[in-house]
């Protein structure tokens, strides 16, 4: 179960983060608050995972909690979630990097999008844990989502990462940009013609007649097995260097055909160029359905003193390590779960 601590006064954002922690009681607890004293006093006294800070409250003087709990270390492991009004107060706040930060997301898209963003948290609870252990350890920051197949969910991934990066300072603003837009063209290309299977034509003459093209995504995973489809994102994120790499679970497609080809201007079909000319070392798998590219860190990336950080991969039922066994290794979960056995009784 995870703890949300909310500030905040306005009743819609309260109100669909009350359908959220119904819709998901099996994952979060939320606790409203409208003094900053008694929700640092909550978040002192109680473990927990998410503060989340209303500054449409203007009544609340969110921004000051906000830089308090910047300069105090004892919230070093706490995820903190931004409600602002607009996009120029997200930019404005996204300027000044802090770790801790999960997301800075306008009203309006939170609105949209409470409970479809607390459900890919709760899908992705290593997350919250590793990215803040990782910057504290000064080791590479690595890590995994398996998204579903839809187009509101890559959007919310690509925003999650691209957040993480910047406020670690592996990304400086002008990087921040392309980063967004290289990620949004590989992932759309996993989702489109990967996993929806959806024809460089198809697309054309859909778009020709005057269509959206999510509607044309939305029509496909009508069907079970379409939307039954995960994009995998892998990314480790090193001290001069980040890798990434996007994997669909369609057919593949011609890709040496199109690194090839110079952009022409078209109506679309120019996402894979304008993107290998963005990052670094863009290619594919023989098949192509997986994409792989790295990005060059700004000269602020935090150095990395633990550099032999290795990737082990467990099968279903193998014991990890038993009770009081002597090691001088520290272990986190990238993905998965792992089950503990107390008393012959099994605990998730």
């Amino acid at each position: 179960m995870i703890t949300v601590s909310i500030l905040s006064t306005t009743e819609a954002i309260k109100h669909v983060l009350s359908v959220m922690a119904t819709t998901l009681k099996d994952s979060f607890e939320i606790k409203f608050f409208t003094s900053t004293t008694e929700m640092e006093s909550f978040i002192r006294e109680n473990y927990c995972e998410i503060a989340l800070i209303d500054f449409t409250a203007k009544d609340l003087k969110g921004e000051d909690f906000y830089n308090s709990l910047k300069s105090d270390s004892f919230y070093d492991f706490l995820n903190v979630l931004v409600v602002v009004s607009d996009e120029g107060e997200r930019m404005a706040l996204e300027m000044e990097p802090y770790p801790n930060l999960l997301l800075c997301i306008t009203e309006k898209d939170f609105l949209r999008n409470c409970t479809r963003t607390f459900k890919i948290l709760s899908q992705n609870t290593q997350f919250l844990f590793n990215k803040l252990l990782q910057t504290k350890l000064k080791i590479n920051g690595i890590g995994t989502f398996v998204c579903d197949n839809d187009a509101s969910d890559i959007i919310i991934y690509a925003a999650l990462l691209v957040t993480y990066l910047t406020n670690t300072e592996r990304v400086d603003m002008e990087g921040k940009f392309l980063l967004q837009t290289s990620l949004m063209e590989m992932l759309l290309n996993a989702l489109e013609h990967g996993n929806c299977n959806i024809t460089y034509n198809e697309k054309t003459h859909w778009l020709e007649s005057g269509h959206d093209i999510l509607e044309l995504i939305a029509e496909r995973n009508l069907s079970p097995e379409i939307n039954s489809k995960k994009i995998i994102i892998e990314y480790n994120a090193y001290e001069k260097q980040t890798d990434f790499c996007i994997k669909d679970e369609g057919e593949g497609f011609d890709w040496r055909s199109i690194l090839e080809k110079d952009i022409e201007p078209n109506l679309h079909g120019m996402g894979i160029k304008m993107t290998e000319r963005m990052v670094k070392h863009l290619s594919y798998n023989e098949k192509g359905n997986e994409v792989y590219f790295s990005i060059e860190n700004s000269p602020m990336s935090p150095k990395i003193t633990v550099k032999n950080l290795k990737i082990k991969t467990f099968k279903k039922d193998e014991q990890i390590f038993v009770d009081n066994e002597k090691s001088k290794k520290i272990s986190f979960l990238i993905n998965g779960c792992i089950n503990c056995l107390l008393s012959d009784k099994t605990k998730i």
